[in-house]
């Protein structure tokens, strides 16, 4: 049979059929055929391919991927996934979602393995960030009604195509502030490597990504938002983008500062800054104070500081001290509002940080000054953490506290899914020790000193019952003799 016509899938040696052989031993299919049997060395490529996806897919399942490669037929691999449903498609009863299998042009070999890993992650990206939109590559034969962009006599600028780029974004996004962060960060941020004055092409798009450094977030970043520009500019070079394609760099490890450093920093972001002069030091230090003290006790991210309701905090009737915010005051939160007042983990520190004595820094310019400034502040004090760490150490200190994770997530503004995957990332063997002694052995000891002080305290009281038994049976025998006497 012709080898463009041969079909692996339907082949069977000593009685098994090749679909219910375990790939991971591809190598002993037909193990006596020589290399010279085509078939036989399709088939074992076949297997070996299969196997490679398979491990494939258990590496992304372990990273929580939600996109999987599948074998789509001998020669092509797809990618299979629930996504938002194709333009006039329904989901089961409705659902806004269904069950699809992509077929993005991925050849079933090592290269094409590894081009369709890179691919399920930027659509599992896409999809986690509410960002997912279907591009005529992934509509595939449903877009060939779309008059395709001529890349030869395409004569616009990229500068304008990010104009376009940017005003398809409004369609679906809320133009406040957290839309407008959005843009910025993940989506112009990166655009700005491209030349702007030039046409879209292949050596435009390799002069961007010749600008960052491989196995960096940037490299990484970079790649993802240059595919879904030429996505939508009808540009098609995902080779020249995805040769350049490096794997998500794990984050570094963050010093996440104890109960007694936090104590401390907050004596130190009081000082002033004798060596340093800038308008930085016309703030007073005690303000600066002020708002470490906050962060540090209520785990807010630095910018919910400015939509702090301080009305409310300083309310008499607010007795548990609990903090509320108000979206209105920084034009939205990143989550929106909370469910709940957010509560002091350690109540003793509004008051060891004078916090009921308002004194908010800073509070003119844009938002993103104003945050800015925190960092800034954090460097020059000389502290060896940055304002989000104080946010860690207040999720941590929940776990200590034995607060229910959904109750954490709860305070924190976010699901219970992000508040596992992100902040016990940093929860290191130290920390996890001093759970284990406070939530174990301290639960341990007590038990045991209330066990044996209970013990002592039924003891007495066996005591006692035995000398009002024996008081009563002295009075019983008074008594009988009594009557006998009468």
């Amino acid at each position: 049979m012709p080898a463009n016509t041969f079909n692996p899938r339907n082949s069977e040696w000593e009685g098994i059929p090749i679909e219910q052989w375990d790939a991971s031993k591809w190598k002993l299919w037909k193990p006596k055929h020589s290399s010279a049997d085509e078939q036989a060395k399709l088939e074992r490529e076949y297997l070996r391919i299969k196997y490679a996806i398979q491990q494939a897919n258990t590496a992304l399942h372990l990273d929580r991927v939600k996109i999987k490669l599948k074998l789509t037929s001998p020669k092509t691999i797809g990618l299979q996934g629930t996504f938002p449903c194709k333009p006039g498609d329904f989901g089961k009863q409705g659902s806004p979602n269904k069950q699809y299998t992509i077929s993005c042009g991925f050849t079933a070999n090592d290269a094409g393995v590894k081009m369709a890993v890179l691919k399920a992650r930027e659509l599992d990206l896409l999809l986690i960030t509410k960002q997912f939109q279907w591009t005529p590559e992934l509509l595939g034969k449903q877009a060939q009604r779309i008059e395709p962009v001529n890349q030869g006599t395409s004569t616009k600028l990229i500068a304008e195509l990010i104009q376009e780029y940017e005003r398809e974004f409004w369609k679906t996004h809320e133009q406040n502030r957290r839309g407008i962060k959005t843009w910025e960060s993940h989506y112009l941020r990166h655009l700005k490597k491209l030349p702007p004055d030039v046409p879209l092409s292949t050596q435009a798009l390799e002069e961007a990504l010749e600008k960052t450094r491989p196995n960096t977030s940037s490299r990484f970043f970079l790649v993802w938002q240059l595919k879904k520009f030429c996505d939508f500019c009808g540009f098609d070079e995902s080779k020249t983008i995805y040769a350049y394609a490096t794997a998500k760099p794990q984050p570094t490890i963050r010093k996440i500062p104890s109960d007694d450093e936090i104590i401390q920093g907050y004596l130190q972001m009081g000082m002033p800054l004798s060596v340093y002069t800038s308008k930085d030091n016309l703030t007073q230090p005690e303000q600066w104070q002020w708002a470490y003290g906050m962060l540090a006790t209520y785990g807010l991210r630095p910018h919910e500081l400015f939509a702090v309701d301080l009305e409310a905090f300083i309310n008499p009737n607010n007795t548990f001290n609990l903090v509320n915010l108000n979206p209105s005051l920084t034009e939205g939160t990143k989550t929106g509002e909370r469910s709940c007042g957010i509560p002091p983990l350690h109540p003793q520190w509004v008051e060891l940080f004078q916090l009921k004595n308002i004194r908010l820094p800073f509070n003119e310019g844009k938002l993103s000054n104003r945050t800015a400034k925190l960092y800034v502040r954090f460097r020059n004090s000389n502290l060896n953490f940055r304002p989000y760490d104080l946010r860690h150490a207040y999720a941590i200190r929940g776990h200590r506290l034995r607060v229910p994770i959904k109750t954490m997530a709860d305070y924190m503004g976010h699901s219970v899914q992000e508040h596992t995957k992100t902040y016990q990332r940093w929860m290191n063997e130290d920390t996890n020790l001093e759970i284990y002694k406070e939530v174990v052995i301290h639960r341990q000891g007590t038990s045991k000193e209330a066990l044996k002080e209970r013990i002592s305290e039924l003891e007495a009281e066996i005591l006692a019952l035995k000398a009002e038994n024996a008081t009563l049976k002295q009075l019983l025998i008074k008594h009988q003799i009594g009557e006998m006497l009468s």
